[in-house]
């Protein structure tokens, strides 16, 4: 790690905002995760017909809107194959913006998270809304809050004429005037669009891995640290679980990353029960458990920063870590003075 990283504080990601307060990727809930106090909002992005990003987590609409009722779209109904896996519904791809803006945002988990399902009027975002939404928040609050951005199926859609790289290039340029005002980094699977993007922005890029055998595939970390910045990975590459032969443990990737020159952002954490090592379980898995140590447990491993459905957890428990490490950096200093 160098002195730098050491140096830093973790930032806090809220995960399509704060979706364990509020519907994922709508206004409400990119506020609530800036009142929050976040370093950058993630908003997923996929493409509309008429060539703009929509910000949602899959360009399949019918999971987390209303489509399924809205009788002018009956129709549109089809399947195909996005990344290997066959799927049938809406499509974004499918739809205009004057077509995506008679469709309102719905719980994507409304068992586990039915406190959300009282939302039913929220609109569909794009990303030169939520440019615009982020740029007046910062402006009216003094802060820097930032867009951690991904690209979704990067690959599918540069194969089927819709290439994420050049729509998001296009947003940008039509959001000139608020870029100042917003931080930019983005993300993705696949390294082809982010080498792009390198090339031809000055933006930070950000390698998403879902596995080490994706490391591996796209060849090694001193390949990723040509065009991007930062991994970000699941958090069991960092901390791995337990299992019935081994305890759960700590793995060198933190450390490997940082010797490559690469930040280590890891996804995703959540409070409920269900996504919680067994052992800060509390309750029924759709209740609140212990998840400060788990927090903890990454930031001492070294991670740049955490992606989070509950960010207020998640700076609250940043803040603490930092003041604790701060802390003992007094007290070790001290000791060298007495000396």
């Amino acid at each position: 790690m160098s002195h730098e990283q050491a140096n830093r504080s973790p930032l806090v990601i809220g995960h399509r905002g704060a979706p364990g307060y509020a519907v994922e990727h709508t206004e409400r809930s990119y506020r609530i995760a800036m009142e929050c106090g976040v370093d950058l909002v993630e908003p997923d992005l996929v493409p509309t017909a008429d060539g703009h990003l929509l910000c949602r987590h899959e360009n399949e609409l019918s999971r987390t809107t209303d489509v399924k009722k809205v009788a002018a779209l009956r129709d549109r109904r089809t399947t195909k194959v996005i990344d290997g896996r066959e799927h049938t519904g809406w499509f974004s791809e499918d739809l205009t913006l004057e077509e995506l803006a008679m469709l309102r945002a719905r719980e994507r988990h409304p068992v586990l998270r039915s406190h959300n399902t009282r939302w039913t009027d929220e609109p569909l975002l794009t990303l030169d809304d939520t440019i615009a939404l982020v740029a007046a928040h910062n402006r009216e609050q003094g802060t820097r809050v930032g867009l951690c951005l991904e690209l979704k199926s990067a690959r599918h859609f540069a194969e089927t004429g819709a290439p994420l790289d050049d729509l998001l290039l296009d947003a940008l340029h039509r959001c000139a005037a608020d870029l100042p005002a917003v931080p930019i980094q983005v993300e993705a699977d696949d390294p082809a669009v982010l080498r792009s993007l390198s090339e031809r922005s000055g933006l930070a890029m950000l390698q998403l891995l879902n596995s080490s055998a994706d490391l591996l595939r796209i060849g090694g970390l001193d390949q990723v640290s040509t065009y991007a910045a930062a991994l970000a990975v699941p958090k069991r590459l960092v901390v791995r679980p337990a299992t019935s032969r081994s305890p759960r443990r700590r793995s060198p990737l933190v450390e490997r990353a940082h010797r490559a020159g690469l930040d280590v952002y890891v996804w995703t954490l959540r409070s409920e029960n269900r996504y919680l090592p067994p052992e800060l379980r509390t309750g029924t898995d759709n209740e609140i458990g212990f998840a400060d140590p788990e927090y903890r447990e990454l930031f001492d491993a070294g991670v740049d920063a955490v992606f989070t459905d509950h960010p207020d957890t998640a700076v609250a428990c940043r803040d603490r870590w930092v003041s604790r490490r701060a802390a003992g950096a007094g007290v070790r200093r001290h000791r060298a003075l007495a000396v």
